[in-house]
């Protein structure tokens, strides 16, 4: 008898097997984990922008000037947020409202969006996930 060198066929099935089972548990955790980490770029984008707000308020005693269109002239989200939330701000004279809805590769996140309002009060869509 030779000595073979080398993989059978069953032992690289076998190999090929367990490393797509191993893929088929992380792929999901991996999922979650940046779907995670995007959800805390989004919380800390809108307490800066609240941030950014109340700053204003302190000047001008009042948060409309910050406010045009639908989107906060004082302040521009980063790259990290921008790719996946859509900011949106709504101010009056005295209240303010902002809000991260997610799009793009986030937009099939289950937690949804989260408003942040003047009073520090926070509604996310879905519970437990922000």
């Amino acid at each position: 008898m030779a000595n073979s060198k080398g993989f059978t066929l069953i032992e690289v099935m076998i190999a090929t097997a367990i490393i797509g089972i191993l893929a088929a548990i992380a792929y999901p955790s991996y999922v979650d984990y940046v779907q995670d980490s995007r959800r805390q770029v989004a919380k800390q984008t809108l307490i800066e922008g609240a941030q950014r707000l109340e700053r204003y308020y302190a000047q001008n005693l009042n948060y409309a000037g910050a406010v045009s269109g639908g989107s906060l002239t004082i302040f521009s989200p980063s790259a990290d947020f921008s790719g996946f939330y859509d900011l949106t701000a709504v101010a009056a004279a005295a209240t303010f409202t902002l809000t991260a809805t997610p799009k793009g590769a986030q937009a099939t996140d289950l937690c949804g969006t989260l408003t942040l309002a003047h009073t520090n009060q926070t509604t996310p869509t879905q519970t437990g996930c922000w």
